[in-house]
């Protein structure tokens, strides 16, 4: 089980399912009770009240985890077997999925603290589960008996074997000994990656302040020094004897808007050098778990880690993806390399013959030169017709046009949030009632998680034949809040980036599975980012957009112009882009894949498939991998994007682009496939969605047709058609 639950993206609430054969605590969650104005904890998990009662609530899970197990010992019928195994894993994930999410966004010391011991703790217990030979030998007799009456009662108890023996449990004591100590070194060696990250972003500092470009400041942390060029923090009042300069914190979201905005040469490179060689811990800690998946791959009998992990996919195998990832690169190369000449001589243009090469933090710059010229776009006035509030209106048009469904913010009872910015939504529709809930921790904030992502707190799992337990997850955004505005405006892309983690939330908000272990993400790598790729498209969608999308301050609708050459824009340099992505897919395929008997250096791998697959400059002393979460949370899966985006372009174009907001087009996206979460093989939800021709069969596994993605961005002509389908 171990498997499963650390692959789940960051899940719960507790409930009898066996009213005859035992009484016990439950876990109560108020997290579904819109009236209940008594106090509660975090999530609406009692415990948590207090950072101290993290201890109580995995006790708790522990104690109800070991009282299913007693059950399940007495072999009661399979049925019985495979909902005690899905309330277990129910109890357990409740406890690592709250931990996780409160580690990631508590502003309050102490509960984070808590949070990892609470992790820590559940994570010993979950090894003593994937070592039980009393629950593994009960799911195989679930599956073998051919008593189970559903689809997804066989594939669950199927997937629940897989899990066990990917945690080694039908290996030798010895082994199996080996294959724990392994998951929880690279349990320990992911987190630390993930802390490095944070805790070293890099800084590089700005003098004088004119070189920064005024549209970036808020996003920059002012400095002072005396005008003999000693630095030192502001002095307030002595600020007119000293010289403003800005010190850039080299996160990637800052470091991209100094990239595409900053004039001045000097500053973009000397962000880009030091934003990528950060943090240096990352080198020694990447390698460990480069070596501790390889070994623990070759231990299951897997030649690589690659292998290991792509049992459950469409894919199938890395000589499938690696194909497919080469087959794409060949198709947008010659455009790729066309539209680098093209960015190369922009800048010998402007900056005249000495300017021979075309550096890595040139690229971002100059698009955006060309795209601002060719579109006459004007990224100061694109954010005025996108106030955060606005696009909160767009979530909620989707959610009441394609579902019937209201999206409406809901009292929390006190105690339930972590910080005041945060609100609860609930989709609520007129005939079902509440679907399930989100929270939204949408700014930025210091010691939060720096990214965009959606976490589960809670999976929904068919309880009785009466009650659902509903679905509860969180997206947690970093929206900056500008200095001199009190309304938040975003840019496009991150328009873009909201939709598509609110398709995450919606795949998992409007799943209606049988067990939580199939609840709405919890499906095949290569397939969880479909539904968050397809919701991208609405952020694009003028017929969706003049909706919501209004000036913050006059009202005017977002002109149709505009949108025009905000999709024009984004797709100027397509090939480019799709390139980017076919190279870091190919990096995550080369770190995880086949090892030589000779230890390899990370960095000349990274370098060489650089040089090989992509037109932009390899710099020493820069490292790339070491700051790119993708490669833990998607070891050997990040080709996962690129199939998503050749799916999603394949759903729009035969179900959505007719009309993107019918209720017809809803109800088929809510019924075929967004309700089964992982329940069903995903080729087949697809095929099922918009008939043949989404998928493609090749040397045993599954891939997409491209024609529609490539199709879309321009780059699909005679010589590749063929190879596309």
């Amino acid at each position: 089980m171990w498997n499963f639950i650390k692959n789940r993206e960051p899940n719960i609430h507790m409930k009898r399912l066996f009213e005859p054969f035992l009484s016990y605590r439950h876990f109560r969650t108020r997290a579904v009770d819109r009236q209940n104005t008594s106090s509660t904890g975090l999530y609406g998990f009692d415990h948590l009240k207090s950072p101290k009662g993290f201890q109580r609530f995995v006790d708790e899970a522990i104690e109800r985890s070991s009282e299913l197990i007693d059950y399940i010992s007495g072999m009661p019928s399979s049925a019985e077997i495979i909902r005690a195994m899905d309330e277990i894993s129910d109890t357990v994930c409740s406890v690592v999925d709250s931990a996780e999410l409160c580690r990631q966004t508590h502003p309050a010391r102490g509960f984070v603290e808590e949070a990892i011991k609470a992790s820590m703790k559940i994570n010993v217990y979950l090894h003593f589960l994937n070592t039980n030979h009393t629950l593994y030998n009960a799911v195989k007799k679930a599956e073998q008996d051919g008593h189970l009456l559903t689809e997804e009662a066989r594939r669950t108890a199927l997937h629940l074997r897989i899990d066990f023996e990917k945690g080694g449990i039908h290996l030798p004591s010895g082994k199996l000994d080996r294959v724990n100590q392994l998951n929880m070194d690279a349990h320990k060696l992911c987190r630390e990656y993930g802390e490095n990250i944070i805790n070293d972003p890099g800084y590089v500092d700005i003098f004088p302040a004119s070189r920064i470009p005024r549209q970036i400041q808020h996003l920059l942390k002012p400095i002072y020094r005396l005008t003999s060029g000693v630095s030192k923090e502001s002095l307030g009042s002595y600020e007119d004897e000293q010289e403003k300069g800005f010190r850039i914190i080299t996160e990637p979201r800052t470091l991209f808007s100094v990239l595409q905005l900053t004039p001045d040469e000097q500053v973009r490179k000397m962000a880009y050098l030091k934003g990528s060689s950060v943090p240096h811990a990352n080198h020694e800690v990447l390698d460990k778990l480069i070596n501790s998946r390889h070994e623990l791959a070759q231990i299951m009998g897997c030649k690589s880690y690659a292998e290991f992990v792509m049992q459950l996919n469409m894919a199938s195998s890395p000589e499938v993806v690696v194909s497919f990832l080469q087959e794409m690169s060949n198709m947008v190369k010659e455009k790729a390399d066309e539209e680098f000449n093209t960015i190369r001589n922009l800048k010998r243009d402007v900056c005249g013959q000495r300017c021979v090469d075309l550096e890595p933090w040139d690229e971002a710059y100059y698009t955006t030169m060309m795209k601002s010229s060719a579109y006459n776009l004007d990224s100061a006035v694109v954010p005025s017709y996108f106030s955060l509030p606005q696009c909160i209106e767009g979530l909620k048009l989707l959610v009441k046009s394609l579902f019937g469904a209201s999206f409406d913010s809901v009292p929390m009872a006190p105690g339930e949030s972590w910080h005041p910015d945060v609100l609860k939504m609930c989709i609520h529709h007129p005939e079902e009632g509440d679907l399930g809930f989100l929270y939204l921790d949408l700014f930025s904030r210091k010691g939060k998680y720096p990214g965009c992502a959606t976490f589960a707190i809670k999976g929904g799992r068919k309880i009785s034949e009466t009650e659902y337990q509903l679905p509860v997850m969180a997206l947690v955004f970093n929206f900056s809040r500008s200095h001199d505005s009190s309304i938040v405006r975003l840019n496009h892309s991150e328009l873009e980036t909201l939709f598509h983690e609110f398709g995450h939330a919606l795949h998992a908000l409007l799943s209606r599975t049988d067990y939580q272990h199939f609840a709405g993400t919890r499906v095949a790598l290569d397939f969880a980012e479909t539904p968050s790729n397809l919701f991208e498209y609405y952020a694009r969608d003028y017929r969706v957009l003049k909706k919501f999308a209004r000036h913050y301050s006059t009202g005017e609708v977002i002109p149709e112009k505009l949108v025009k050459s905000l999709n024009g824009a984004r797709d100027m340099f397509a090939a480019t882009e799709l390139q980017r992505q076919i190279f870091y897919a190919l990096v995550d395929q080369t770190l995880f894949g086949e090892q030589l008997s000779v230890p390899r250096d990370t960095n000349s791998i990274v370098a060489h498939l650089k040089r090989q697959q992509s037109n932009e400059k390899h710099v020493e002393g820069t490292h790339m991998h070491i700051r790119f979460s993708h490669f833990l949370t998607y070891g050997a899966g990040y080709y996962s994007y690129l199939y998503a985006k050749c799916f999603a372009a394949t759903i729009w174009k035969k179900l959505c682009q007719e009309d993107p907001l019918s209720p017809t087009t809803g109800t088929l996206l809510r019924t075929k496939l967004l309700q089964y979460g992982g329940a069903k093989e995903p080729a087949d939800l697809l095929t099922d969605l918009v008939g043949d021709g989404i998928v493609r069969y090749h040397n045993g596994g599954i891939v997409p047709d491209v024609t529609s993605c490539l199709e879309e961005l321009k780059l699909l002509d005679d010589k590749n058609r063929h190879i596309g389908k």
